[in-house]
């Protein structure tokens, strides 16, 4: 819908997006409850560090690889999660766990195997680091529960616009380009990313992860129809590998032991 190039896609997107959030979140609160706007506790900068991080990672991931492959490669949420969980929450790993992991690496490297290119490896590893940084913000939504989750939305969104800001090209553009912009950033910054922050607050982590496994059948299918974007065999074997792992791992009682405390 845009014609942008990378970088200044994800300016214009992050930066629409977290003045569209900004600006509902001065509305809603109390005149001299403005100053707190501003003020950010440690553990709500890094996750505002690593939710630009992750935002601009899965977007840019697009630009290098078919929406499928970076969906499947995301699919893998749930397991980083969980494994995240055990790590810095110190809940249990059973074997379960394990397997379900090493599936899941296989699956990845299905996927990464049948790129024929660099440029396609350039988007794998962006998909990766993106899934990465997904399911370290939710472990810390659990782990500091007081951290106000729509402040991170919006200066994450700031943090990654000043950083994209230096490689975009504003000339190129046109009004066009930024009205779709801003509804992109303002429903995907505020509206999905915002209301994922606050919903993950009230049920586990690892369900958290689960539920958002919905987008990985709903994007290949909306890019297919509106699109006619096709997948590989070879990309559909791999993320079909990741998403059984992951659904096993899940359903297993093991798995619901480990969720229980994430």
């Amino acid at each position: 819908m845009v014609s942008t190039d990378v970088f200044t896609t994800l300016f214009w997107r992050s930066l629409l997006g977290g003045l569209s959030v900004l600006a509902v979140q001065a509305l809603v609160i109390k005149r001299h409850d403005l100053h707190s706007l501003r003020r950010l506790t440690w553990p709500e900068l890094w996750m505002s560090l690593a939710g630009s991080g992750a935002m601009v990672c899965f977007i840019a991931a697009f630009f290098y690889l078919p929406v499928a492959d970076v969906v499947f490669i995301y699919s893998a949420f749930p397991t980083l999660t969980l494994l995240l969980s055990a790590l810095l929450l110190r809940t249990a790993v059973y074997r379960i766990d394990l397997l379900c992991t090493l599936t899941v690496v296989c699956g990845m490297g299905l996927i990464v195997w049948g790129q024929t290119s660099l440029h396609n490896l350039v988007g794998a590893a962006l998909s990766l680091m993106a899934t990465l940084l997904f399911a370290l913000i939710t472990i810390g939504i659990k782990r500091f529960p007081q951290a106000e989750m729509v402040k991170v939305t919006y200066v994450g969104a700031f943090i990654a616009a000043l950083a994209m800001a230096p490689f975009s090209s504003f000339g190129s553009s046109s009004a066009h380009d930024l009205a779709w912009l801003w509804l992109y950033g303002f429903l995907n910054v505020g509206v999905g990313f915002g209301l994922y922050l606050l919903g993950v607050r009230r049920i586990k982590a690892v369900l958290a992860s689960l539920v958002c496994m919905i987008e990985i059948p709903l994007a290949p299918l909306w890019v297919y129809v509106f699109f006619g974007e096709t997948v590989s065999r070879q990309s559909l074997i791999g993320g079909s590998v990741i998403v059984l792992a992951v659904l096993v791992n899940v359903a297993w009682p093991g798995g619901h032991r480990n969720a229980s405390t994430a």
